[in-house]
């Protein structure tokens, strides 16, 4: 028996899904158990850049620059897990308009 392509492309989408739920399960992991410590190695970070002398300017970016990246990186986080909980809300949303209309 053959399979045809919708068989596949769901196959894909679940394991996409499942790919994409475990990567946030992890992001809230990390920020739950974790989160602190951006904020702390962002002050530190920033903190060398502001007690460094001002003619060793490699120390000051290489602080600088290892201070963005965490805060990029905790943005990036915050961001994926919000995104996926906005997409469960609106297919909450979308099923329940969808029950309410079909009557199921």
């Amino acid at each position: 028996m053959a399979n045809n392509g919708r068989f596949i492309c769901h196959d894909t989408e679940t394991t996409a899904s499942q790919a994409l739920n475990h990567k946030v399960q992890r992001a809230r992991e990390l920020m739950a158990d974790a989160g602190w410590l951006f904020d702390d190695f962002v002050n530190a970070e920033m903190r060398r850049v502001l007690t460094s002398d001002p003619d060793d300017m490699t120390t000051r970016e290489i602080a600088y620059n290892r201070a963005r990246v965490a805060t990029e990186l905790n943005a990036s986080l915050a961001a994926l897990i919000e995104e996926h909980e906005a997409g469960a809300r609106r297919k909450e949303r979308r099923d329940s308009l969808s029950e309410a209309i079909h009557g199921r």
